[in-house]
């Protein structure tokens, strides 16, 4: 079997187009590759973490009626956030403690918190 004459073009642009499209694919983020996805997952079970440990410490500066001021850098409202964090933080199942990256992200989030 023979193929007509005009389907060499087609074949050409079927093939360059599937490369382009490849290419484009994955200089643009189209495509998501296994490792892309894994730190989507540990970033967002790290966020989820911060969260509950910033609820908690709200929580309890509004239950102890808490004036603490934590907005800002200086050494006495870091020093409230970070032990906040470090007292509020959750520790997952089959961990002795909280990973730092959770406490420092609760820390941060204490940061931004008007309680």
């Amino acid at each position: 079997m023979t193929k007509p004459k005009a389907t060499t073009p087609f074949v050409i642009g079927l093939i360059a187009g599937a490369f382009i499209i490849s290419v484009l694919g994955f200089a643009n983020d189209w495509v998501v590759t296994a490792g892309l996805n894994e730190t989507q997952v540990k970033d967002a079970s790290i966020n989820a973490q911060a969260a509950v440990c910033v609820s908690l410490a709200e929580a309890h500066l509004k239950v102890t009626k808490n004036t603490v001021s934590l907005e800002g850098y200086q050494g006495t409202a870091n020093k409230a956030r970070d032990d906040l964090a470090r007292t509020f933080a959750v520790a997952l199942p089959g961990e002795k403690t909280a990973k730092s990256i959770v406490i420092t992200a609760c820390a941060r989030g204490l940061n931004k918190a008007k309680v």
